[in-house]
């Protein structure tokens, strides 16, 4: 991949989850609506997520994990770097939370589930809390309800692109029903993203032009302004329990366009990612524990705090301190990455050799 546009991506990745975190920052009930205006694009950020998570995929396929076998083993050892450490962070933070103060879970800004507490951990470890629309996340990190789907849009992929045999679109079909008509319905958002770097790949010689810079800001502009009024066009379905989906097409379909057009952006910009690269690199990589620990940081610290929402002091903690953790047990666990995947490689290699 061009590297000016792996920076480009890594900027993309890192921004959509701080919108995130501040969106939930943003709850009245944490912090009286600091950053109040990121609210209107959380949904979009994930949106983002979708996007990228498809467009890399399509590379990596088919470049660096063209075997079932090595696809897996970084599937698995990715999510799982991060995803167990976020688990244990939840439970830790709830915990003490609810022990201190069980009325800002129980009535606070999100949902909190204590009927099948054990439960929905059981299931999020597992990446399936909410097929068929469960709802089963962990404790108060609502946030993990995008993992499923990232999951089944992964072990999807694979039963098509990496099966050869025609019982793939069998094995296919069986995932799609598993995992639920909602699910479903978001998949052609991350196919987006896929098919998207396959135009891309085979047209590299684009044009440098400023009629592709304008038309790719012109699509982030679309998707800043116009996205927010066409999420509030509800989606109606029995089926489908998600009521942005139109909301949440438009924002992928805006996102793919300036993607597609970013290369004239980058020609003309791209020296600045070049200078930065190493700085992007690693605030990157701690992405995805950003999205994934910041929920009960933020509920903890606001659960425990006998203060003034509008307290600065107490509003900067909101900010450092989830940061501070993820840059510190996030930027660990990120490394844990290649451990894993060493551990992985060498199980599936005992396990082959006993087969054979």
């Amino acid at each position: 991949m061009n590297k000016h546009i792996s920076l480009y991506l890594d900027v993309w990745r890192f921004g959509a989850a701080l919108v995130v975190f501040l969106s939930h920052v943003a709850s009245q009930k944490i912090s009286n609506g600091l950053f109040w205006q990121t609210k209107h694009y959380d949904q979009t950020a994930v949106m983002i997520f979708f996007v990228m998570s498809g467009f890399v995929i399509s590379y990596i396929s088919s470049t660096k994990e063209t075997e079932l076998k090595d696809y897996s083993i970084a599937r698995v050892s990715r999510l799982y770097s991060v995803v167990v450490p976020a688990l244990l962070i939840t439970f830790i933070a709830d915990s003490i939370g609810y022990s201190i103060n069980p009325e800002f879970y129980t009535e606070g800004p999100w949902p909190f589930e204590t009927d099948s507490y054990l439960l929905t951990y059981f299931l999020s470890f597992l990446m399936i809390q909410n097929v068929w629309d469960l709802g089963l996340n962990p404790g108060i990190n609502q946030p993990f309800w995008s993992l499923t789907f990232e999951w089944i849009y992964y072990i999807a992929f694979a039963a098509v692109f990496y099966f050869k045999s025609n019982w793939k679109y069998a094995w296919l079909a069986l995932i799609l029903v598993l995992a639920g008509p909602t699910i479903v319905a978001l998949f052609p958002i991350w196919l987006l993203g896929y098919f998207l770097y396959r135009v891309m790949s085979n047209n590299a010689r684009q044009t440098n032009s400023l009629l592709s810079v304008l038309i790719s800001f012109s699509a982030v502009v679309a998707m800043v302004l116009v996205g927010p009024e066409i999420r509030k066009i509800e989606f109606s379905s029995s089926l489908i329990a998600r009521k942005e989906v139109y909301g949440d097409y438009f924002d992928a379909i805006m996102f793919c366009i300036h993607l597609y057009f970013a290369p004239s952006i980058l020609h003309y910009g791209g020296y600045i990612l070049e200078r930065y690269a190493s700085a992007i690199r690693k605030v990157a990589a701690c992405t995805f524990a950003l999205y994934l620990f910041h929920r009960p940081l933020i509920q903890l610290i606001a659960a425990i705090t006998p203060t003034d929402l509008e307290d600065s002091f107490y509003r900067l903690s909101l900010l450092l301190i989830p940061l501070l953790i993820v840059f510190t047990v996030g930027y660990w666990s990120e490394k844990q990455k290649s451990n894993l995947k060493n551990i992985l490689n060498d199980l599936c290699t005992k396990f082959v050799g006993k087969v054979k």
